[in-house]
């Protein structure tokens, strides 16, 4: 008998979603990549077996996702088998378009091994090196984590060491993590049918209407937030305060959509990545949360009236983050059935600290430096997402994406402008 393990929060969550629709969470639209171009002498061969060794270092990376014969969403962990990079010759000048090439071939969800290996020989002597992953299997770290690993065990294929292998296995975490919160979960379970009682999706204007005519027509829009300096001002004034980057950023959120919206009692889901345990902290994993954030936000709120609401609302999510959102909006049909139907749908507000890009990762004597990882798209029922990166220079960037069925681009760049311009304000005032 296979190794079985419970699914974890993201991945049941998907799994759900995927019972009620087929294909919309597991389709290639979550598919997640890291590329790196490694300079200096790079031997394809032990590449190759470094490559294999982190398949079978990694249960997650071999675990398909199951429903058992009792019902309960599972991952099976299957045996290893070996495994073999996709190797290829390219031009330097087209690393771009290869790299793009690559990741837009999904994943399949329930084949191990739940990734894709790739090395191009480019004609200027670098070498081209790809990873693609379903998102049900990997979090955004462990993009950066997977390549790391990588050039640790080239180098200790190189070196004639033995490779390091994890700390624990995901599947028994997600299992130990489970057992840690068995007995709240009761509790927790009223303190979101509470929470959530009534809530709404935050319509943006009078008389949207959704085009069910229409799949769903995704537009993303890549937009400046804040210089490294002043992103560094606004980390300080959140300590200051006693909060988070992420709590304060989501405050501007919440006032740009009170001062734009038809409501002023906001709902939004967005998604922790929880590595608490210093043991998981390098591994290879999926580590998301979802869960749901409601902030009533008063008329005359202003940020130093507010943050100290949001921070105890995030707080307060966070530690019942285990109480999987998908059951969360079971509890309330009517507001899953608002979610579902009315324009905009549900709104997604994240912040993502780390960002792989630019770092430089030892391939034995070769250096490599990652160019870019990709992260997975929304699913069609996204109607707004505001997703926050911090890039490796210290600048924070969003990318707004939202459903052209329902939204107009012109009132989702009002909002984001409106937000942006709360915390350009709170930023000038804090480095007065």
């Amino acid at each position: 008998m296979l190794p079985t393990w419970p699914a974890a929060v993201f991945q049941y969550t998907l799994m759900i979603a995927d019972d009620l629709i087929p294909g919309e969470a597991t389709g290639p639209h979550m598919a997640m990549a890291i590329s790196a171009q490694v300079t200096g002498e790079l031997e394809i061969e032990v590449l190759d077996a470094a490559y294999d060794d982190l398949v079978e270092r990694n249960d997650i990376l071999r675990s398909e996702l199951v429903t058992d014969g009792s019902g309960a969403k599972v991952q099976r962990v299957h045996p290893h088998r070996t495994v073999h990079l996709d190797v290829r010759d390219g031009d330097a000048a087209l690393a771009t378009e290869l790299t793009a090439v690559w990741t837009r071939t999904p994943v399949p969800v329930d084949q191990p091994p739940l990734v894709r290996g790739q090395v191009v020989r480019l004609d200027d002597g670098t070498h081209l090196v790809n990873l693609i992953f379903h998102h049900a299997h990997v979090d955004p770290s462990s993009l950066g984590l997977a390549m790391v690993q990588l050039g640790e065990l080239y180098t200790a294929r190189t070196s004639g060491v033995a490779g390091p292998r994890p700390p624990v296995q995901f599947g028994p975490y997600v299992q130990q993590r489970i057992d840690s919160v068995r007995t709240r979960m009761e509790t927790d379970r009223e303190y979101w049918r509470a929470t959530l009682a009534g809530a709404r999706p935050v319509p943006l204007a009078p008389g949207l209407q959704r085009d069910w005519s229409r799949p769903p027509s995704t537009k993303a829009m890549r937009l400046p937030l804040l210089d490294a300096p002043n992103t560094a001002a606004l980390d300080q004034w959140a300590l200051r305060h006693r909060t988070t980057l992420f709590a304060t950023l989501f405050t501007g959120f919440c006032l740009a959509m009170a001062d734009r919206g038809l409501t002023r009692d906001i709902l939004a889901v967005t998604a922790f990545e929880q590595r608490d345990r210093p043991d998981v902290r390098e591994l290879i994993g999926q580590f998301i949360h979802p869960t749901l954030l409601r902030v009533a936000v008063p008329e005359d709120a202003d940020w130093d009236s507010l943050v100290p609401t949001v921070r105890d609302v995030v707080r307060q999510a966070y530690d019942r983050a285990h109480f999987p959102a998908i059951e969360v909006l079971g509890l309330h049909p009517d507001v899953l059935s608002a979610v579902a139907t009315e324009p905009a749908g549900i709104c997604v507000f994240q912040y993502l600290p780390q960002d792989p890009a630019g770092t430089e990762i030892a391939f034995g004597p070769a250096r490599a430096r990652v160019l870019s990882s990709t992260e997975a798209g929304p699913t069609g029922d996204v109607g707004l997402m505001f997703r926050l990166h911090r890039r490796p220079a210290g600048d924070l960037e969003a990318v707004v994406t939202f459903d052209q069925r329902d939204l107009r681009e012109d009132l989702v760049r009002e909002l984001y402008d409106g937000f942006a311009s709360r915390v350009a304000q709170l930023v000038a005032a804090a480095v007065r």
